[in-house]
């Protein structure tokens, strides 16, 4: 585990008279039962921006005031724009008339030259399995978020302090074995906010709200966003395979079925971090297993020990990992104990992170659809929007499920070949290297980003395939240190932490098993390549790819560069002629913990 070297210092059962700002904020809607007039006004307003108030209660409705990143660095003015997140859980299914509809909607509503260079509108999936609507202005949120309502979907819990959307494998809704979609879906319907006022506020049909007695959410909800993930059992081969693609230790809570009806619950997972303060990404611990009947009473009492416990007044310590990290996993298994019956953890393997490419063959047939960086656009190359559209069309029967990766899986095939022939059409076919990339948004859309990142892996992957073709690694990228695209559990993580700047994680791997991190030398505590210009990227990577292409030895190349330690791999970059002058430590050492 990784800190900085100032303290961390969580003010646990923070006292009302400590808490911050957005705190007394979400007091005001009471549990989310209540929307002040004033903030549905607000809304139907031609103004382009929200009010401080009014946009933290949006979140909550899965809206986020953001601002075009790109037009702000040039002329210093904010250009308000708003970004639109559709929950759903387990990814799917998605009918081929409710993408009919989604796509219809971003057709409407997203048209932007952000991500093509000339205006066109587009879907982004996302690693938590949600869809995203990009560049909304705000004279358009009552009628996009109506429109979304037809489809079936909703955007309620998609951002703010409650469960988010809770992810599962896509497959999984069709195994035998055990449906973690199936179970998804049940946890989302408990910890759904109250409905009134996303009714109220968007003008919705009263019969949306359905939601059956769940979670008590206290007057000022959550201490900070809270995600679950439920990770799979397949037969394949007539064997029972464990798949991970949802990386579910990453997670507040992670759920591995060790079987149909008993679960493994990992707490305290959480890959965000905050320039300046002493925060760490790790994975969450293993707690204990429940059974089936147990299950969401033990979520309950976790989600409500966070509730209780976590930090009011300084966000960026008021994930549960820190209450797992400060308290102790004892603690947490002394507390859940006191209302729910479990045994001890056992020593087990969660499974590789699959991707569900291509093919698929467990107990149905499906593809899996590349979608880079989960951008599902138009461009030059791949005609991906209007591509699925033409899809659905000839496809009705189909389910579209949103994978963890950000790409798509599509069932209920009756002549594979004929499909993969048919989106051949208009897909582009990516390398290897491109396949297991994955980026997050970034600039110019999100508003906590420091720089590029979807717009920017395409190239850097480029870069490298020129450079080393068709490598099998796994490289991924975030705008800031929300890392939302979980760079950190890759083989080679970048972080931005600048304008044109990244940090290097390392220890991931293709697996998805291992949490990543900077590289410090462990007896100094210096960190290195903390503020790495974009332009050298390549170079780092080139170098470590030399490293592990001459003394790898078969093994895969983030359980080599673990072996080999991070104190030979600083000799070895400080030694590189493409690396030596990168190699200067960063002002702020760092501790292993």
């Amino acid at each position: 585990m990784i800190l900085r070297d100032r303290p961390l210092n969580p003010e646990f059962r923070t006292p009302p008279d400590k808490w911050g700002d957005e705190e007394k904020v979400k007091l005001k809607t009471r549990g989310f039962t209540e929307a002040p007039e004033p903030i549905i006004q607000e809304f139907k307003e031609n103004s382009d921006q929200l009010s401080y108030e009014a946009s933290i209660i949006a979140k909550s409705c899965g809206i986020y005031l953001e601002f075009n990143r790109d037009k702000f660095r040039e002329t210093k003015e904010k250009d308000y724009i708003y970004m639109i997140r559709i929950v759903i859980p387990g990814g799917g299914p998605i009918t081929a008339k409710q993408w009919e509809i989604l796509d219809e909607i971003s057709s409407k509503y997203t048209v932007s030259d952000a991500y093509t260079g000339d205006p066109r509108p587009s879907l982004r999936l996302t690693t938590r399995q949600d869809i995203q609507l990009h560049h909304v202005k705000k004279r358009d949120l009552l009628n996009a978020i109506q429109d979304i309502a037809k489809s079936g979907f909703f955007t309620l819990n998609g951002c703010g302090d409650n469960v988010r959307n809770v992810v599962a494998c896509p497959l999984s809704f069709f195994s035998s074995v055990f449906n973690s979609n199936s179970l998804a879906k049940r946890i989302a319907s408990y910890f759904r906010l109250p409905t009134g006022p996303y009714i109220q506020i968007f003008e919705l049909d009263p019969s949306f709200d359905n939601r059956a007695k769940g979670f008590h959410y206290a007057d000022n909800l959550l201490n900070r966003k809270f995600k679950i993930a439920v990770s799979a059992l397949h037969l394949m081969d007539g064997k029972v395979v464990r798949d991970n693609c949802v990386e579910a230790t990453t997670n507040d809570i992670g759920i591995v079925p060790v079987d149909g009806r008993l679960f493994q619950l990992y707490v305290g997972g959480g890959q965000g971090e905050n320039q300046g303060y002493s925060t760490f990404s790790t994975l969450g611990k293993p707690l204990g297993i429940f059974t089936v009947e147990t299950l969401v009473e033990a979520l309950d009492v976790l989600v409500s020990i966070q509730q209780e416990w976590g930090d009011r007044r300084n966000r960026h310590w008021a994930r549960m990992k820190y209450l797992v990290y400060k308290m102790g996993i004892d603690w947490v298994r002394e507390k859940v104990g006191e209302r729910v019956e479990f045994e001890p953890p056992v020593d087990l393997d969660v499974g590789e992170r699959m991707l569900h490419l291509g093919p698929i063959k467990t107990e149905v047939e499906a593809y899996g659809i590349f979608v880079e960086n989960g951008r599902v656009i138009d461009r030059e190359d791949s005609r991906y929007k209007t591509g699925l559209l033409e899809m659905v069309k000839s496809y009705p029967d189909v389910k579209i499920f949103v994978t963890p990766n950000q790409h798509l899986v599509v069932t209920e095939l009756d002549d594979l070949k004929g499909f993969e022939a048919f989106i051949s059409t208009f897909l582009r076919r990516p390398t290897n290297l491109r396949m297991h990339a994955t980026a997050c948004v970034g600039f110019p859309t999100c508003k906590l980003s420091y720089t590029d990142s979807e717009r920017f892996l395409p190239k850097l992957i480029g870069e490298l395939e020129r450079r080393w073709g068709d490598l099998k690694e796994t490289i991924g990228l975030s705008g800031c240190l929300a890392q939302c695209s979980r760079p950190g559990t890759k083989t080679l993580g970048w972080i931005g932490t600048g304008y044109n700047l990244y940090m290097l994680k390392i220890g991931g791997d293709s697996s998805g098993r291992f949490q990543g991190n900077p590289l410090i030398d462990p007896d100094t505590g210096d960190v290195y390549l903390t503020h790495v210009p974009g332009n050298r990227l390549a170079d780092v990577m080139d170098a470590l790819f030399e490293l592990y292409s001459t003394q790898g030895n078969g093994e895969g190349m983030g359980q080599f560069l673990r072996k080999l330690g991070n104190k030979k791999i600083i000799e070895y970059l400080k030694g590189h002629p493409k690396t030596s002058d990168l190699m200067t430590p960063s002002r702020t050492k760092a501790i292993l913990s």
